[in-house]
């Protein structure tokens, strides 16, 4: 539903901008459908001079009306055929209702998960189906990589058009935690959406819900994941809770499930080139060169701080004191998802001790989600004035340049499918301090970060506290792990070693299977 470049939610935009990209530079013919949301952006965008294709498709008792449109994405050299259907074009953002949806009208809360996505999801799902059957033989895919369950049902809608006989389906599983499953209430729901056969629906049952992932699993689709670790969680049923009851039934039903670590493409982050990094200043922590960080830091307390309201799709709340003096200060972040799953209830009980305990340390913390997280955040700003900030909503810019001043960004996740922040937080010499679980094991304790266990907030203080300690102390030891920390990404975790190292083989395996 969502890719860099052209329409942005979370993490998942990453991932399908990379796998494209990757792909097809090392000369596989790629196509992302994609649909088209208020927000889409079009810059990117070098389109073909086929006709826009306008098409009808049969759904809850209707006909509804939705066009295609093909381009290539600019010098990446992989086409998108944007899906347009008003369902998603009068929307703002790709899962939920934005403030500003919200200010417009009352039944739609910001954050919360648009009220027609079964609607929006099996729609979708119908119409990329639909365009295969527009296409020539030739050009119809050997594979077909869905990601996450917003999308989990084209495998199942596809097998029954003979079209796709020949066709591989893989859906990745970007995060199996509770409201993330997109899920039917009932048979009878997901057969009204769907058109699904009650036998099928009635094997993917999770208690009486119909579950997309397992939909997809019993219609021959390849289940992957975004990490080895978290491949492992989802199949063992000690994780239920977790997940909401799945990884019981994958664990009974013994469906295979594949981690593949998520990589990262540098050269989209690079601090050394202003102009790919939307950082004010250059610096390069491959080589230690850490001024530009610095004087990020400082543009950040005497400009951004200064100008917050100059900065769109933001409001910043609280200040920092003795801001001549921030370089000397250490900066502990967060940046992500405001939800209880990202640990924040643990991050907010441990504010108050570490502040009590070191006076030269401020907390910054970014993002957007839960109504109630976010007034305890911003009570925060208002309880520790110039210790604690919060950066309530998204701006590319602002986002970049919270990740790139910490010193430590913390990532106390109660699970963590894989985690991106952790990646772009090494690229800045921004080292995590995180839950070991999920994707967040693939942090070398000691080496490229630091892991604690058992996610509570004395945990938290103690392993705050050794860093911060670490940080005054043995200052060499932070930055010795800065340097590594690049070599270590560069060798194990580019997208391009990913793709050749992971997803070729698996692809390659997949296809030899009948």
């Amino acid at each position: 539903m969502e890719c860099a470049g052209i329409v942005e939610a979370g993490g998942v935009k990453n991932v399908t901008y990379s796998l494209c990209k990757e792909f097809a530079k090392s000369g596989n013919n790629v196509s992302l459908i994609i649909p088209v949301f208020s927000s889409t952006d079009f810059k990117n965008i070098i389109f073909s001079e086929e006709k826009e294709i306008f098409y009808k498709i049969p759904h809850c008792g209707k006909e509804e009306a939705v066009s295609y449109k093909k381009g290539t994405y600019k010098n990446d050299n992989f086409n998108v055929i944007f899906f347009n259907h008003k369902s998603f074009s009068e929307k703002e953002g790709v899962y939920t209702y934005t403030a500003n949806e919200a200010k417009k009208n009352p039944e739609f809360i910001k954050g919360n998960g648009h009220k027609d996505c079964l609607f929006m999801d099996s729609l979708f799902a119908k119409g990329v189906v639909a365009y295969g059957d527009l296409i020539k033989d030739d050009q119809l895919p050997q594979i077909v990589h869905c990601q996450d369950a917003s999308t989990s049902l084209i495998p199942s809608i596809a097998k029954k058009s003979s079209r796709f006989d020949l066709t591989k389906f893989v859906v990745t599983i970007h995060n199996a935690g509770p409201a993330y499953h997109h899920n039917f209430a009932s048979i009878g729901e997901a057969a009204w959406y769907t058109g699904l056969d009650e036998s099928l629906l009635n094997s993917s049952l999770n208690h009486e819900k119909v579950e997309p992932f397992l939909l997809a699993s019993n219609s021959g689709a390849y289940l992957t994941t975004v990490s080895e670790e978290y491949a492992k969680e989802l199949c063992n049923p000690v994780y239920s809770n977790e997940t909401e009851g799945l990884s019981e039934i994958f664990y009974s039903k013994n469906i295979e499930i594949t981690g593949i670590t998520n990589g990262i493409d540098y050269e989209s982050y690079d601090p050394i080139n202003t102009g790919i990094s939307k950082l004010p200043f250059t610096f390069n922590p491959k080589i230690l060169d850490l001024k530009g960080k610095i004087d990020c830091r400082k543009y950040f307390v005497q400009k951004v701080l200064q100008n917050r309201n100059d900065y769109d799709g933001v409001q910043i709340f609280g200040d920092f004191d003795n801001t001549e003096k921030c370089n000397e200060e250490i900066y502990i972040v967060y940046h992500g998802r405001v939800t209880s799953q990202k640990g924040l209830p643990v991050l907010l009980d441990s504010i108050p001790h570490l502040l009590n305990n070191f006076e030269n340390i401020r907390f910054l913390i970014a993002g957007q989600g839960e109504f109630n997280l976010e007034n305890s955040i911003k009570e925060m700003t208002e309880k520790y004035k110039g210790s604690v900030i919060f950066i309530n909503g998204y701006n590319k810019k602002i986002t970049r340049l919270t990740n790139a001043i910490g010193d430590f960004i913390i990532l106390p996740s109660h699970f963590e499918p894989c985690g991106l922040e952790d990646f772009i937080s090494q690229i800045y010499g921004t080292l995590p301090i995180a839950h070991k679980t999920g994707g967040l094991n693939k942090i070398v304790n000691g080496k490229t970060g630091f892991l604690y266990t058992n996610n509570v907030k004395e945990s938290l203080i103690a392993k705050i506290s050794q860093v911060i300690t670490i940080k005054i102390y043995n200052p060499e030891v932070i930055n010795n792990m800065i340097k590594f920390t690049c070599e270590y990404l560069s060798e194990n975790y580019l997208w391009e070693k990913v793709i050749k190292n992971k997803y070729l083989p698996f692809f390659e395996k997949i296809m030899e299977k009948k």
